[in-house]
């Protein structure tokens, strides 16, 4: 069961509020370059953008989340649910991930420079590493309900829970890696390991039977 390409927004609502994200972010980043995160007011980036600081927060919420709005991990989730309704085998999970994992990888390294803009901030402004945190958990809680669904199991078992942890966290490590290394290597690169070893490990949780001591 090969998987699709992950979609774009299918409404005309859904395809214009993307855009806007998308402009919005991109104005963010264009003035927190030029004058600073901290120096930049919620209103300017309303103003820049040509939308209203009641906008801004309707989509972002936060001035972190101008930086840490990530579009690409609806498309994790939906790679990883598609076909909710049909349950699959360990091993049939295992293959959809493996064969999902260059169209994500392609997805992600078509978007360098801007996540490599992205992650600056995150190792520079402390409020927005403790955002990235708080936004990899409420990722993880997804995942682990949406592995749950696709394998025929429940959300509490361990291994889900490991499972849904390593797989976001995992990439938050992956990129900090990357910054750390002032992006010395190709995100295309450093992706296509971080999948590898990230699927590598699902098979070895979802294997590795967890059962009580006799």
């Amino acid at each position: 069961m090969p998987p699709t390409q992950p979609s774009e927004p299918t409404s005309a609502w859904g395809r214009k509020k993307l855009h806007a994200m998308r402009e919005i972010q991109r104005s963010a980043l264009d003035l927190f370059d030029e004058f600073g995160f901290r120096n930049v007011t919620v209103e300017q980036v309303a103003a820049a953008s040509k939308v209203s600081p009641s906008s801004i927060y309707r989509y972002f919420s936060t001035k972190e989340a101008l930086i840490l709005w990530d579009e690409h991990d609806p498309k994790l989730i939906e790679l990883l649910s598609q076909d909710g309704e049909t349950v699959v085998s360990v091993a049939e999970f295992i293959e959809l991930i493996r064969a999902a994992a260059p169209m994500l990888v392609d997805d992600l390294a078509a978007d360098e420079e801007r996540i490599r803009r992205r992650m600056r901030y995150v190792a520079s402004e402390p409020d927005v590493r403790d955002g990235l945190s708080r936004q990899t958990r409420e990722l993880e809680e997804v995942l682990r309900h949406a592995i749950a669904a696709r394998i025929g199991r429940r959300a509490d078992e361990l291994e889900i829970r490991l499972l849904a942890a390593t797989l976001a966290w995992g990439f938050d490590a992956a990129l900090d890696h990357w910054g750390s290394t002032d992006f010395e290597q190709p995100l295309r690169y450093e992706l296509a390991y971080i999948l590898e070893a990230l699927t590598r490990s699902a098979e070895a949780i979802l294997g590795f039977e967890h059962s009580p001591p006799s």
